[in-house]
């Protein structure tokens, strides 16, 4: 880290990890770091965890604002109700370390389909402050896939979906876990399964049966099981997630290498998603939250 006195930390907490970003009073990045996060139960089991990765950047000196989006085990009366803005005011937490001023970005909730968004609506809050104007659907992805409806620079609804976890769990596991191996996409593969499940979603179990029974039987390989897996996984999302897609504008606001997978189904519907940087919006919302309310 630069001489430079520290004016505020970002904090992203995603997919397992945290990531943070040192601040100084112009908004310049002064360091980074990353680090794993457990899934651990309690708000204050990870403040403790974040404290130490936080360390090397506080002083006995200063009481230094952390703003965090993606709070693990905030309460749900905490979370805002949408339509809403995707940022709009912070949350103060109780830290023991005093130099600590620790405040959490509000993710946002929906009574009817219950959901609960924590951590990508900073990101959409970045997004749509280059983008203001911006009207149709924006799919959120790491973890989870969440699909929101924007509008009036508001989160109207949104959809949340396993899709990247189920994905892992099902690859990590007997009987798939040797069938689909690989890491390469065999394209044929792939779209034909995405093709065949958003026309017959109720297939979806069998098909997955028939990856590892078609490994044993006929010798597919690992890249063509994990393409057909991704294929039926991404279908079945886009057919539960066809009205809010069909029809609109849509930008996938992910760092993930299944982002191109997305955007290659969602090609092969006739609908052309802008891949876009989630870390790099998010990193704007929260900057956009320091403005607010950092002096």
């Amino acid at each position: 880290m630069s001489g430079a006195s520290p004016a505020w930390i970002g904090v992203d907490v995603s997919d397992g990890h945290v990531h943070l970003w040192v601040h100084d009073p112009r908004g310049d990045v002064l360091a980074q770091a990353d680090g794993p996060v457990a899934d651990l139960p309690a708000e204050a089991g990870f403040v403790a965890a974040l404290t130490d990765l936080l360390s090397p950047y506080l002083s006995d000196h200063q009481r230094l604002p952390v703003i965090v989006a993606g709070l693990p085990a905030l309460p749900a009366h905490s979370l805002r109700p949408v339509p809403a803005l995707p940022v709009d005011g912070l949350l103060s937490l109780d830290a023991d370390d005093p130099r600590l001023d620790l405040r959490a970005v509000p993710g946002l909730k929906q009574a009817s389909p219950p959901q609960m968004m924590q951590g990508p609506e900073t990101a959409i809050a970045g997004y749509l402050q280059a983008l203001p104007e911006f009207d149709g659907v924006i799919c959120t992805l790491d973890a989870q896939s969440i699909w929101s409806h924007i509008s009036a620079r508001e989160v109207v609804s949104f959809q949340t979906f396993m899709t990247p976890e189920m994905a892992l769990q099902l690859g990590g596991a007997a009987p798939l876990s040797q069938a689909v191996a690989g890491t390469t996409l065999i394209e044929e593969t792939f779209d034909t399964a995405v093709n065949d499940i958003m026309a017959r979603p109720q297939s979806f179990g069998t098909a997955l049966a028939e990856i590892s029974a078609q490994a044993a039987l006929e010798g597919t390989s690992p890249d063509a099981g994990w393409s057909r897996l991704m294929g039926a996984l991404i279908g079945l999302e886009l057919a539960g997630s066809r009205p809010y897609w069909l029809g609109r504008e849509v930008v996938i606001l992910s760092d993930s290498p299944l982002s191109a997978l997305y955007a290659r189904a969602l090609k092969a519907q006739g609908v052309l998603a802008q891949e876009v940087s989630r870390r790099v919006h998010l990193r704007a919302g929260l900057q956009i939250c320091a403005e607010a309310s950092v002096n």
